[in-house]
C-alpha cells in the first residue's frame, strides 16, 4: 500500500511551532482496504538538536509513516478474540 501525505499542519504555542499534525492516506485498490490517519509529529520525535524550523518537511512525513507503522503494527499483548 501506497501511503501518502493528505495534509500538513504546524502546531504552535506562544508563537512558536510545538508540534506538526501529519494527514496520512493510502489505498490498496487490488483489495479495496485502505487506511486514512492523522499522526502527531512532537518535539521529542524529532532527531536531537533539531527543531521544526530546521527540519525538512520530508523528513517529518518520514517520522509520520514510522510513527503511523509502530502504532499500528499488531502487538501478541494486546489482540483478543471478537465475540461472535
Amino acid at each position: 500500500m501506497n501511503v501518502q501525505v493528505n495534509s500538513f499542519t504546524y502546531n504552535f504555542t506562544d508563537g512558536q511551532i510545538n508540534s506538526a499534525q501529519v494527514g496520512l492516506y493510502g489505498n490498496n485498490q487490488a483489495t479495496g482496504e485502505y487506511i486514512n490517519a492523522s499522526v502527531r509529529i512532537n518535539q521529542a520525535d524529532l532527531n536531537e538538536g533539531a527543531t521544526f524550523l530546521t527540519v525538512n518537511m520530508t523528513d517529518i512525513i518520514t517520522i509520520a509513516k514510522k510513527k503511523l507503522a509502530a502504532d499500528t503494527a499488531l502487538k501478541d499483548a494486546t489482540t483478543t478474540p471478537q465475540a461472535q
